[in-house]
């Protein structure tokens, strides 16, 4: 695309294949409280702000610890479970990383700065470099020219403050950049700082644009 100098990926629901279903399923299983309701965690389909999806966000901005994150998780989700126990069963989340989507973003580090902007939190981000680390040996900080953290800046999308980060820290213009993102309100939130956008609806669609530049 024209003018475009950088190209910044989303992770989970771009390069990570997720399944919040899977997480969701087994905390309902280990809940004593047969009421309970962890549905909203998938925040893609709920616009209901739980209290545990207040806590979930708290942690994506790096306001609370791992441990009061999961302590955060046993009292609301009524669960009896080890550190161990909640960290594998939050990392459920995560199916697979597309390898070959990967492999085509790599190809066009010649053309372009290549950078990710995620919300996540550390819990996650030990687990898919771990994923990553197996496939090529580096961590995803190290494959990209930059990596935006939500949990390590404070602030997560779709908060005018990220996007405006991205720019003060790479020193680009938000017109130089094009975002590759699932969800549409995040999209909407980076045009507001000039950016230049592509929905991500499909892993075939992705992989045949990034193919044509």
């Amino acid at each position: 695309m024209k003018d475009v100098k950088v190209l910044l990926f989303d992770l989970g629901g771009v390069i990570i294949d997720i399944d919040p279903s899977i997480t969701i399923n087994t905390l309902k299983s280990l809940s004593k409280d047969s009421s309970n309701n962890f549905s909203g965690l998938d925040y893609r389909y709920s616009k209901k702000i739980s209290p545990l999806l207040q806590v979930f966000f708290e942690y994506e901005k790096g306001n609370i610890s791992d441990n009061v994150f999961r302590d955060g998780i046993r009292k609301i989700g009524d669960i009896d479970a080890s550190d161990s126990q909640i960290d594998s069963i939050w990392n459920s989340v995560i199916v697979k990383i597309y390898k070959d989507l990967l492999d085509i973003i790599f190809s066009l580090r010649n053309k372009f700065k290549i950078m990710i902007l995620s919300n996540t939190n550390s819990i996650h981000k030990k687990h898919f470099n771990q994923l990553v680390v197996g496939m090529y040996g580096k961590s995803f900080d190290k494959l990209f020219d930059m990596v935006f953290y939500s949990y390590k800046l404070g602030t997560r999308k779709p908060e005018q403050k990220i996007y405006q980060r991205v720019l003060d820290d790479s020193k680009f213009e938000g017109s130089d950049i094009l975002f590759f993102d699932d969800m549409k309100e995040n999209l909407k939130a980076s045009e507001v700082v000039g950016m230049k956008t592509f929905h991500v609806k499909d892993l075939v669609s992705i992989k045949n644009f990034l193919k044509s530049l």
